[in-house]
């Protein structure tokens, strides 16, 4: 099913704006807010929307990707693209909302999740994890995004820039975002696919250890891709936290 994606006026974010896409505008029950993955942008979602017909989906370019504006000072940690959140769902007029991060967006979705307990009513956290040490995935991605820097014109080749000085200087490690999990206090699920080597069955269940709110759906035959590759079964677990998070 297409539903018509609407480019709508830019939001703000933490001095800086961002653009967005939405679909599905004056549906009833809870909005779906999507946060794409390090080298996406919200069109991305465009699967997983197609498949959420009764929902109002919002889905934001992050800072330094698709349309939205580059950081003049590479400020692009997980802290910023928070205050970015913030600022935006104030813009968006959205009190209340399933957030769903996929990859790098997962992390930003801990964060949020933690941190706007009365905005954020369910996470859904999409082959991402909390650790502070890279997993052999995301080792292997950031290697990847390196060689993307010169010839990749859909986001702000600083970020790739950060990434090559990190694993030049064998630092390549990232937030410790394990507070946020564990402080959470709406209803979570962690989707994963079950080849994945980004987020590892060991770190999935170490996940569901320390946050007693959360369940975890592991997806057969795929791997980090879930939102390309299954994003109709993907939709089916937002729909299901959004209905019972409305209960």
């Amino acid at each position: 099913m297409q539903l018509e994606a609407r480019r709508k006026a830019r939001v703000r974010g933490d001095g800086l704006s961002l653009a967005y896409r939405q679909w599905g505008i004056g549906s009833a029950g809870l909005p779906v807010l999507l946060l794409h993955g390090i080298t996406g942008s919200s069109g991305d979602w465009e699967g997983t929307a197609a498949h959420l017909p009764g929902r109002h989906i919002i889905a934001l370019d992050a800072r330094g990707h698709g349309d939205s504006d580059w950081s003049t000072g590479g400020a692009y940690a997980g802290d910023q693209h928070y205050a970015d959140l913030s600022l935006a769902l104030d813009d968006l007029a959205v009190e209340r909302c399933i957030l769903t991060g996929y990859s790098m967006g997962g992390g930003i979705a801990m964060i949020a999740a933690a941190a706007m307990p009365e905005r954020i009513a369910g996470v859904v956290v999409v082959d991402a994890y909390p650790d502070p040490t890279m997993s052999t995935g995301s080792r292997r991605i950031a290697r990847w995004i390196t060689g993307l820097a010169r010839t990749h014109t859909s986001f702000d080749p600083a970020i790739a820039e950060h990434f090559r000085e990190q694993l030049a200087a064998g630092t390549a490690n990232r937030l410790d975002l394990w507070p946020m999990w564990e402080a959470i206090e709406c209803p979570a699920v962690i989707v994963r696919g079950e080849e994945s080597d980004v987020l590892p069955a060991s770190t999935a269940r170490r996940m569901l250890a320390r946050q007693p709110r959360a369940n975890l759906v592991e997806i057969p035959g795929v791997a980090h891709g879930i939102p390309y590759s299954r994003p109709g079964e993907l939709a089916v677990v937002i729909e299901e936290l959004a209905k019972a998070v409305a209960e």
